[in-house]
């Protein structure tokens, strides 16, 4: 049986490590070129509305009598919410375009790219619209805030009034970038690295079986 010394063990060890740190930089440069290629960024918009019935003066000052229309317009906010996606507000926002979006969004896709969050025990509802442009995210929340506020009477007559709060701007955009390029790199470090590893392995017990 054949003997190994220790420094034909250290040169084998050197040499796979070798190879492994350098597949494992190659892979994790190919992962991140692949990741930049693929990468793609969504803004996201936002504009708050209120919803609620006007009280007047003389129910407030009776106290509990308010209590009802309160939790009427808590309980429809989630119908609020479905009629904010739907398609004829998309329809009336158009209107509140320019010339040159209105050419870029057709109802249906206002319709897909809109988004609206409510919580519990609360009369505000938030509207998004995600697009891959900040500036027309900004452009499209305002113009369907204000097509909800036109056509939330016509579909659902009794509802409460629509207050528009403060104005959607650039400032306040959400950027979100996928896929993210650091998992990607680590990724492809760590498939590199094991290839790496497992080249060394076949290499040096493929040696040893020559010998």
């Amino acid at each position: 049986m054949k003997e190994y010394r220790l420094k034909d063990l250290s040169s084998s060890f050197w040499k796979g490590l070798a190879i492994t740190i350098i597949l494992a930089i190659i892979g994790g440069v190919c992962m991140g070129l692949l990741a930049k290629h693929k990468q793609n960024t969504t803004y996201t918009a936002e504009r708050s509305v209120v919803i609620s019935h006007k009280i007047s003066e003389n129910e407030l000052n009776q106290g509990n009598n308010q209590q009802p229309i309160v939790i009427a317009d808590l309980n429809m906010m989630d119908t609020y919410s479905d009629v904010v996606q739907d398609k004829q507000v998309a329809i009336a926002s158009r209107k509140y375009l320019s010339k040159k979006l209105k050419h870029q969004y057709s109802a249906e896709t206002i319709k897909d790219d809109v988004n609206a969050i409510t919580h519990p025990q609360s009369l505000v509802m938030k509207i998004k619209v995600r697009t891959d442009s900040a500036s027309d995210s900004v452009a499209l929340v305002n113009a369907v805030a204000k097509g909800f506020q036109e056509e939330l009477p016509k579909i659902q007559p009794g509802a409460g009034q629509v207050h528009i709060l403060s104005k959607a701007t650039t400032g306040d955009i959400e950027t979100n970038t996928t896929p993210n390029k650091k998992k990607y790199i680590v990724v492809g470090i760590a498939l590199g690295a094991l290839v790496g590893i497992v080249i060394s392995f076949v290499a040096v017990t493929w040696k040893k079986y020559l010998k």
